[in-house]
């Protein structure tokens, strides 16, 4: 058997555990004796990742990988000197504004007819739910979309491999059945629903058959999928985007991708096109106004040659002519290149910046300043045109680029002045090497004359026709050459698409986490917002007094277990205090012990009464006084009236002996409360209080007296100069711990010296699982070794012990 402890080993005990660390083991026995919370957290927790995983639609992210050119000579470059990173850097952002703009995207959508009706197929229970796209059974055709409402679900029951039935989702009560082919036109819809023929569709009735479609706006759609669009560098220093758009079906999200990229190089080619397209317009204009000139030469001079037999004319009149041919051919060029002239001017003074200038070299213009400047005008344009995409209009480049762009049109505008009149001068000069030849001309024969003017006419309009031919040639074959600057490295397929959502391994980890984490907290959080006390580390941080015992929970139908059961543990744990106080008491001939408690039901009576029990087991003569006048209920448990107790006593009308009552128990009696009376406090200071005190130790070897609850009334108090040891009961998670602050500032100051707590109705199980904490073989208590077995006094119980060890009865 443990040796109990002396009063000597509470000294070290004397001061409170203050110790505010982390107790890990009493949180880890709080979780281990709540273990199925965990269980219920992690099996709802789990269930409704199941769920997730389960129902929720799948989405999966798409990419394709596209080079952007990245061009470092340009006007950006000499406007900011050392800006090539820049640039660099700027070109692609402007690329990616252009990929990410509504126009384009537009174009996308308009090209893919298919984004235009959503196709959704929908489980037999009617929650699972699967985006269609190109896998329909059936197929939508309409003529518009302006005749269709947009929006609004139209549910289809295939019934048949020819029938199927029409619910307009918005009115319950509308459906139609119709054959695959028949026409729809009600309710503000205009389609015909066909057999998908690239599918072999049969009809399977123990299928859902459950689909729903709707139609959507494509300018809706250009905004949903470019604001979902998703273009990054692959590196800081790189031109090569990766784009990636995320959806429910991955081909569907390939076919956006991969129609986004072709649509964006056709643009890029469109806008490289625009020189080449305004220069072939141009010259297109100028052969119309030749050609009809040229027509009509060209039949007078065949009328003239059928008129006059005129086959050939005189040698003389071959060289006036190759003369005049020359010089036309000189002035026709100079006109030309005079249009141009007034071309570029009207170009200028427009500020016309969206369409391209025409460049000189086109019209034969050799001067190269000019070239040069048309060349640089164009490319400020263009770069204004990048920067306007992402840059505000206030900001310093484009500011700057306005400032190169004015400058640049006035320096044309002095090089067309200057231009105009040399051009003018030459064909001044033109006109006067024309006139010489005039009189020349004159000598020649009348016939042969006519014959020249009509011949230099004709000549005249060829050889512009001529020329304006070739460099809309020359044109044609500059543009048919252009290719795009940009170009397609990786495409989207299947290859590059993943499943984003959902994340079923990740759900699931995340479900653990929570229905572990959300139960921990729980109980961390009851813990500590809980202020009642649990086990003996509450009170060793909140007082000083010492702890006797620990009484087990009862779970027995019967205020007097350990009579009806001695060999229980619950009678084991009053043992234990019957021991320990015996080193409190020392060699006492009669002890009084009061048993009290803070408040109502922490099980004072029941611990006296059994206490008393115990004591009278052992073969001590014991007396049990009920000295709580207010609240009397011993003798409930002996089963006695309470006419006459020690309320009559104490006021004087009864004798000690006639109100001690001898129990089935021996060596027990006890004292009942007797009637209430009016002033329970005055009654127990009076003498005859004193008497019965001095009375009883003559006759008894113990005195146990139940008193009222301390924290309501002071009876409890009065008694204890009549005590030889005062016994607090604390409940376990019933009593507050602010109820120990009471019991403290008794004992500091003085008005209970000799005090002791016993701590009630210890669960070996339970919420807070601290029972296990009580064990009998730490430090107060004892082992299961005990060895009472005493044939004359316990022999009537039934108690029986074999080998030092007790056995429930």
């Amino acid at each position: 058997m443990n040796n109990p402890i002396s009063p000597d080993s509470y000294i070290s005990n004397l001061s409170p555990n203050k110790d505010d660390s982390v107790d890990l083991k009493r949180y880890f026995s709080l979780f281990i004796s709540n273990w199925y919370w965990f269980v219920v957290s992690l099996f709802l927790a789990i269930s409704v990742a199941y769920g997730i995983n389960r129902w929720t639609e799948e989405v999966y992210t798409v990419s394709s990988t596209l080079l952007i050119k990245d061009d470092q000579n340009g006007a950006l470059t000499e406007i900011f000197p050392g800006s090539e990173g820049f640039r660099s850097m700027q070109k692609v952002n402007n690329e990616i504004g252009i990929l990410k703009s509504f126009n384009l995207n537009y174009r996308v959508i308009l090209g893919l007819p298919e984004f235009h009706v959503v196709y959704t197929s929908v489980g037999r229970r009617g929650i699972a739910e699967t985006r269609l796209y190109k896998t329909a059974p059936f197929i939508v055709k309409f003529d518009s979309l302006a005749r269709q409402k947009l929006g609004e679900k139209i549910n289809i029951k295939i019934l048949s491999s020819e029938k199927f039935r029409l619910e307009l989702n918005g009115d319950e009560n509308y459906q139609k059945d119709l054959s695959f082919g028949e026409r729809f036109n009600e309710k503000g819809f205009d389609f015909t629903i066909n057999l998908r023929r690239d599918i072999d569709f049969n009809y399977n009735q123990n299928a859902s058959n459950k689909y729903y479609f709707y139609f959507v706006d494509p300018a809706s759609l250009a905004n949903q999928y470019r604001n979902k669009l998703s273009i990054n560098p692959i590196d800081k220093e790189a031109s090569l985007v990766t784009l990636s758009t995320a959806g429910f079906v991955p081909q569907q999200e390939a076919d956006y991708l991969n129609t986004l990229m072709k649509v964006y190089l056709e643009f890029g080619l469109e806008y490289k096109n625009q020189t080449a397209a305004q220069t072939i317009d141009f010259i297109e204009n100028q052969l119309g106004t030749i050609s009809d000139s040229l027509k009509i030469a060209e039949n007078d001079l065949e009328n003239f040659r059928l008129v006059n037999k005129l086959i050939n004319i005189s040698r003389e009149g071959t060289i006036i002519q190759d003369k005049l041919e020359q010089i036309d051919s000189e002035r026709s060029r100079l006109l030309i290149q005079k249009n141009y002239y007034q071309y570029l001017k009207e170009y200028v003074d427009s500020k016309n910046e969206n369409a391209d200038v025409v460049s000189p070299s086109v019209i034969g213009i050799t001067d190269q300043i000019l070239i040069k400047m048309v060349e640089e005008l164009a490319e400020l344009q263009k770069q204004k045109k990048q920067l306007s995409i992402n840059l505000n209009a206030t900001s310093e480049p484009l500011l700057i680029l306005n400032a190169n762009i004015s400058n640049a049109r006035e320096s044309i505008r002095e090089n067309i002045s200057n231009g105009l009149s040399n051009i003018e001068k030459a064909i001044d000069n033109s006109d006067k090497r024309l006139n010489n030849i005039d009189y020349e001309i004159k000598r020649l024969p009348s016939t042969e004359r006519q014959m020249i003017n009509i011949q230099r006419k004709f000549d005249i309009n060829n050889t512009v026709y001529t020329f304006l031919l070739e460099k809309r040639a020359e044109a044609g074959i500059a543009k048919a050459s252009n290719v795009p600057d940009n170009r397609i490295i990786d495409k989207a397929g299947f290859f590059s698409s993943y499943r984003i959502k959902p994340k079923r391994n990740q759900n699931l980890m995340t479900a653990i986490m929570i229905g572990l984490f959300l139960p921990l907290l729980a109980i961390v959080l009851i813990y500590s917002l809980n202020n009642k006390i649990i086990d003996k580390k509450d009170i060793e941080q909140a007082t000083t007094i010492p702890i006797i015992g620990y009484i087990n929970h009862n779970s027995q139908k019967t205020e007097l277990p350990i009579v009806k059961n001695p060999g229980s543990t619950l009678s084991e744990s009053f043992r234990s205090v019957r021991t320990n106080l015996k080193y409190f008491l020392r060699e006492k001939e009669c002890s009084v012990i009061a048993v009290s408690s803070t408040v109502t039901s922490e099980g004072k009576t029941f611990v006296s009464t059994n206490l008393a029990t115990i004591f009278a087991m052992s073969g001590k003569k014991t007396l049990l006084i009920g000295l709580d006048l207010r609240k009397p209920r011993i003798h409930k448990i002996f089963g006695t009236t309470n006419d006459t107790g020690m309320s009559n006593l104490l006021t004087g009308r009864e004798k000690f002996e006639s109100i001690l009552y001898k129990t089935e128990i021996d060596n027990l009696w006890y004292a009942p409360s007797g009637p209430v009376p009016p002033n329970p406090a005055e009654l127990i200071e009076s003498d005859y209080m004193k008497s019965l005190i001095d009375s009883a130790r003559k006759e008894f070897d113990f005195i146990v007296i139940d008193t009222p609850p301390v924290a309501i009334v002071t009876d409890a108090l009065l008694v204890s100069q009549y005590t030889d040891f005062y016994l607090f009961v604390v409940r376990q998670r019933y009593s507050s711990k602010n109820t120990l602050e009471l019991v403290q500032e008794l004992y500091n100051r003085g008005s209970i010296k000799n005090l002791g707590i016993v701590i009630n109705d210890i669960s070996l199980t339970g919420y807070y699982g601290y029972g296990l904490r009580y064990g009998y073989s730490s430090g107060y208590g004892y082992s299961y070794g005990f060895n009472y077995y005493n044939q004359a006094n316990y022999g009537k119980y039934g108690y029986k012990q074999t080998e030092g060890y007790y056995k429930e009865s």
